[in-house]
């Protein structure tokens, strides 16, 4: 099965659990058209006065920029290694789309969370 299809199983199995709520530091969130682009997770960092700090999330590697990477990625809810870019975002709350799932307390303690 394609890594599409496991992404999109994974996503429909955590909006069906998670529903909409209020973003918490340290969870993985869905967003619809990050950028212009297409959908991709991202970490949140902060969320306050209905605008959302966060991180984007990609599965590509990079040799020009340093990206951290999610260790338990599965327990995040994500199906394959996943890089953090080091750029601090904010979008408008009602951009996210679901709750994919939580970062492990390693990982909340190496992003500072």
């Amino acid at each position: 099965m394609s890594d599409y299809m496991n992404q999109y199983k994974r996503n429909i199995k955590a909006m069906n659990k998670s529903g909409k709520g209020t973003p918490t530091p340290g969870e993985i969130w869905w967003v619809s058209n990050l950028d212009g682009i297409k959908d991709r997770p991202i970490l949140v960092l902060n969320c306050a006065s209905g605008t959302v700090t966060y991180r984007k999330c990609t599965s590509q590697a990079s040799t020009f920029r340093q990206r951290d990477t999610i260790e338990d990625f599965y327990d995040a809810g994500l199906d394959k290694a996943t890089y953090v870019d080091p750029e601090v975002r904010t979008i408008p709350r009602t951009r996210l789309v679901r709750k994919m799932g939580e970062l492990s307390e390693y990982d909340r303690e190496k992003f500072g969370l």
